[in-house]
């Protein structure tokens, strides 16, 4: 299993953060890596609500909230993709820090293919990954901070 670790400060406070983690169909609003994402699931919100979301440039995935704690801890599990993964989790944690939020990813994940999907991690996926978390990560606190897209290069 792979380990990602990632965080940020976002000029807001935990309540206005967690309203955009939370809103499963707005995360192509500021993830340059999702080309659309939609909720897939009643509930729409909340605890076992699901969405999919379509990769830029391709493939897709589903991923249901597994842990919901209001304005704390937010888990994700992917359940369906068109990815090389045998299994993914990721959680975000909210922490209040004066008129901020730190967020904290961490993200867990194995591979399919056995010594091959080990391989792969270690030579490519894990850096991918790691640099799109960044990218999902300066696109969220620009959209949190100002209630705009990123632009590309953001």
């Amino acid at each position: 299993m792979t380990v990602l670790e990632n965080s940020i400060r976002i000029n807001a406070p935990p309540e206005k953060v967690w309203s955009v983690l939370a809103s499963l169909g707005t995360l192509d609003q500021y993830d340059p890596g999702i080309k659309k994402s939609e909720v897939v699931s009643v509930p729409r919100e909340g605890l076992g609500s699901a969405r999919r979301c379509d990769l830029t440039p391709g493939g897709w995935f589903k991923e249901k909230v597994v842990v919901f704690q209001p304005h704390e801890l937010l888990t994700f599990e992917l359940f369906e993709c068109t990815l090389p993964v045998r299994r993914l989790k990721h959680s975000y944690t909210l922490t209040r820090e004066g008129d901020a939020t730190l967020v904290r990813q961490r993200m867990e994940y194995e591979l399919k293919f056995g010594p091959i999907g080990k391989l792969m991690d270690a030579i490519m996926v894990r850096k991918k990954w790691d640099a799109g978390i960044k990218g999902f990560f300066a696109g969220l606190k620009h959209y949190v901070e100002t209630g705009r897209r990123p632009s590309a290069t953001v």
